[in-house]
């Protein structure tokens, strides 16, 4: 008969002969697990060229460090340098968030924000980019353009001139920054001087002849006047007086108001925000003298114009006959 402590004493010696081969395998399998990526390994391939690798690299470190500064300062690079600046705005969020010094983060966060539509936070985050030492052109694109877009806050003091002094300051740094070129333009022309605004859009468009926008501002110079003390004149193709919406029976009715397109490019870069057009709507039923009064980049202005001229609508009256009438347009763009 078998002795049951010797028995109870060879069933423990079987369960941890079990125990330790099921840890050994575990420690085994782990053992064959990649170590996770470094954010060394995401910064060589950022420095390299890689910015699409990087960033790969780079988002893995940052879900299992979400301290790490310099993975995510890299990952925002990264994201910046492909054109995925929306993308690109949480990692910097994140930098400034764990050094509050980074001039750059600073710089590159306040043009993500005037991308997103938001001028007063870009502002903030631009003033802090330059107070810390920033000398990038970013910063000061941000301010021209926040101030351009809130001239009309009466909190702030000659936002329009700030709009021009802000883009110099940007395009001295930088005289390929073109965007800078389009905010001095559209300040300029606020401002009633329209041969610097003129002068403004002939040089970017020979900076970038083929920009997505390049077609809308070639009309535009069609319709901005040579001096500084008149405005442009109406075209001669409006045949009847045109109207302000006040002096009319009738306002202009439309009919049918198609949607721009989004283009890639700005899908990409994240931007959002409206684009404000000035139009006649003539008498015999057609748009003419679109001119934009508020601009996006990336294209988007040139599809606002694009879908303006689709509209179909029926004329104004005034003593019951059809008149031409100045409408103002507007077309948002946002992201879902």
């Amino acid at each position: 008969m078998s002795n049951p402590r010797r028995l109870g004493f060879a069933f423990l010696a079987a369960i941890l002969g079990i125990s330790f081969l099921v840890c050994a395998s575990a420690n085994s399998a782990r053992a064959q697990e990649p170590e996770p990526a470094s954010s060394a390994r995401g910064i060589q391939l950022y420095l390299q060229g890689d910015a699409s690798g990087a960033a790969k690299v780079l988002t893995a470190v940052v879900k299992k460090h979400p301290d790490d500064a310099d993975a995510w300062y890299y990952l925002g690079l990264a994201y910046h340098s492909q054109g995925w600046i929306g993308a690109a705005r949480r990692p910097f969020e994140r930098v400034v968030e764990l050094r509050p010094d980074s001039a750059d983060a600073h710089a590159k966060l306040s043009y993500a924000l005037i991308l997103g539509n938001e001028p007063q936070k870009a502002i903030a985050m631009a003033e802090r980019a330059i107070e810390l030492g920033d000398q990038s052109a970013e910063p000061h694109y941000a301010i021209a353009e926040a101030s351009l877009r809130s001239f009309a806050d009466p909190l702030l003091t000659k936002p329009l001139e700030m709009a021009v002094e802000e883009a110099d300051r940007a395009l001295k740094v930088n005289p390929n920054f073109s965007l800078a070129l389009i905010t001095k333009s559209f300040a300029h022309y606020k401002l009633k001087q329209y041969s610097e605004a003129t002068a403004s859009l002939e040089k970017f468009l020979e900076l970038n002849p083929n920009d997505a926008d390049a077609e809308t501002w070639r009309g535009q110079l069609t319709k901005t006047g040579g001096s500084e003390s008149t405005p442009p004149t109406t075209p001669p193709f409006v045949n009847s007086p045109i109207l302000s919406p006040r002096e009319v029976t009738q306002k202009a009715h439309v009919l049918t108001k198609p949607e721009p397109q989004y283009t890639e490019a700005a899908r990409k870069a994240a931007v959002v925000g409206t684009v404000i057009l000035r139009a006649v709507f003539a008498s015999d039923g057609q748009v003419k003298n679109l001119r934009v009064t508020q601009a996006l980049p990336f294209g988007l202005t040139t599809e606002a114009v694009r879908a303006a001229r689709k509209i179909k609508f029926t004329p104004a009256i005034k003593d019951g006959n059809p008149v031409s009438m100045y409408i103002q347009l507007e077309y948002n763009f946002n992201l879902f």
